[in-house]
């Protein structure tokens, strides 16, 4: 989906809405909202989907109502699912996968996740995979596999670069550093911290860079960390200072819940236990406002830590009391939220089924069971971007019956048709004997196929192959034609695509190559490399005549 296909209504809330997004503004959701409406007006599913997607992106970043986070999520992935939008499917799935490790289902998130990513195998460009590897690594991360979390959180930062024009492209950027200097610090590796904090100055003097980013609980929090890594008190002061004043004043979202109790960890670790004492008590208040049961467990985890190490028994008692009865609650909310996930997993699992059978069916010739012109555009596209992106060969060749008004007129149009069914069973076996072969009916008695990666003397002994095949008629067919022959002319064009290279170019040159094999004699194969046919061309062509 292109937004500059749409009026001007819906750029310019599109680009309020990407603005609003990417300084966290408290107006994402009412524009997300007005473009909901306006998608809806327009009657474009497409649109409604997408409006969708960022109204459950905008309630997940700026609000605790999960409720309709949730339910905006569901309609955003009914949407996308039905009119094959990848990129945004992708997209809801992983926010399908953050909400899964806030409800503690790590192994939901993680299927999530893969399945996200699984949508973009045809999106080569794409920077959202590394969103979702982002995660991934994430969670390596919290199992203490610092090695995997580097893994991931690198394949993450070559993805995201992909598209700077990701509304989020500086923050995600910069979470990447972040994450890679939170293993660094653990693996001891003094000098590839510096590398990474060296790179977030840079990253912050880009002139779309939000400088008040840098001012949140993740960064002062891993800024924090390494300075006192590195033994830079200045530093290290500097943002706990920071720190401590946004978590005094409760100035952090529920996503970053999670980092400010690490932060009361860090703090224990390192003997500041006052400081992580403070912490505890200034996100207290804040829990009932939490309708997560795993937020509040991990709050009265922190307690019992902090509790078992100054040695205050009555508080610890009580924060064991809480820890039990928060777990109760965790494990009866995790087992609630993981039916309905997998209640959401069913039923979009049963809706892609069912579009995959439809766009299968669009993309099928009723008759023959080869895909049809459709689907041979749709191939075609991906084959054509492929090859030169990887400069690999690609051939289109198109063939016809010989003679097919004359046998339809003489035999009949069902006998036609079992004619047409013998030759795409006979497409079908070459298309089956090797990947990279695909065939099509391009209409009437005209097959096209694409070989992918092959060389000319290749693709010329399966065009030999397949005439043969076709020569051998099966008896349903002989009872009616006796000893008559079916025979087939072959046009081919085989070359390096080039990048304004498309399916029509080839098309006219196997066209033209067919055209000069009926002229000359019918049964015959001619490949040829260049777009045109000519006397130089002809010269130069490969032909593959009847025995």
């Amino acid at each position: 989906m292109n937004i500059k296909d749409y009026n001007n209504e819906i750029q310019t809330l599109n680009s309020e809405l990407m603005l609003a997004r990417s300084s966290m503004s408290g107006s994402y959701i009412g524009i997300c909202n007005r473009l909901v409406r306006a998608a809806k007006r327009l009657d474009d599913n497409n649109l409604v989907g997408y409006a969708y997607y960022y109204l459950a992106d905008a309630y997940y970043l700026l609000s605790t109502n999960y409720r309709k986070f949730n339910q905006n999520l569901l309609k955003a992935i009914e949407y996308l699912q039905a009119e094959g939008d990848k990129e945004h499917l992708a997209r809801c799935y992983n926010l399908l996968g953050i909400d899964s490790l806030n409800h503690g289902n790590s192994e939901m998130a993680l299927d999530f996740f893969m399945r996200g990513i699984k949508y973009c195998e045809d999106l080569p460009d794409s920077a959202i995979p590394g969103f979702m590897e982002f995660n991934i690594g994430h969670i390596y991360y919290t199992c203490d596999d610092m090695k995997s979390a580097l893994s991931y959180v690198r394949s993450a930062y070559k993805h995201i670069r992909r598209n700077r024009r990701e509304s989020l492209y500086y923050r995600n950027i910069l979470f990447c550093h972040l994450m890679q200097i939170g293993c660094y610090i653990k693996l001891g590796k003094r000098d590839s911290v510096l590398k990474c904090l060296e790179s977030i100055r840079k990253l912050s003097q880009s002139p779309n860079f939000n400088e008040e980013i840098m001012g949140s609980i993740p960064v002062l929090d891993t800024k924090m960390r390494a300075c006192h890594f590195l033994g830079d008190k200045e530093g290290f002061d500097k943002c706990f200072n920071a720190l401590n004043e946004m978590i005094r004043n409760n100035n952090f979202s529920l996503d970053d819940m999670e980092d400010v109790f690490n932060t009361a960890r860090f703090y224990l670790s390192i003997g500041m236990v006052e400081d992580a004492i403070r912490i505890a008590r200034y996100t207290e208040g804040s829990l009932g406002d939490i309708n997560i049961s795993n937020i509040r467990l991990n709050h009265a985890r922190l307690r019992c830590e902090i509790y078992q190490m100054t040695n205050d028994n009555k508080a610890r008692q009580a924060a064991l009391e809480d820890f039990f009865r928060y777990t109760q609650e965790f494990e009866k909310e995790k087992m609630e939220s993981y039916k309905f996930f997998a209640r959401m997993r069913e039923k979009l699992a049963r809706i892609e089924k069912e579009n995959n059978m439809l766009q299968k069916k669009a993309q099928t010739d009723e008759l023959t069971g080869l895909g049809n012109r459709y689907g041979l555009n749709q191939f075609a596209d991906h084959a054509f971007e492929k090859a030169y992106g990887r400069g690999r060969h690609l051939a289109v060749e198109l063939l016809d019956v010989d003679n097919f008004k004359a046998f339809n007129d003489t035999y009949g149009h069902q006998v036609g048709d079992l004619c047409l069914k013998h030759i795409a069973g006979a497409i079908k076996q070459l298309c089956d004997s090797r990947s990279g072969i695909h065939g099509f009916r391009y209409g009437g008695d005209e097959f096209v196929i694409i070989y992918e990666n092959m060389k000319d003397d290749r693709i010329l002994e399966c065009a030999r192959g397949l005439r043969e095949k076709v020569a051998d008629i099966p008896d349903e067919i002989k009872k009616y034609i006796g000893d008559k022959k079916v025979s087939i002319s072959q046009g081919i064009r085989n070359s390096v695509p080039q990048e304004t290279s498309k399916l029509w170019d080839y098309m006219y040159a196997a066209d033209n190559a067919l055209y000069d094999v009926k002229k000359s004699k019918k049964g015959e194969i001619a490949l040829l490399h260049s777009a045109v046919i000519s006397e130089s061309s002809l010269a130069e062509a490969t032909y593959a005549i009847v025995d």
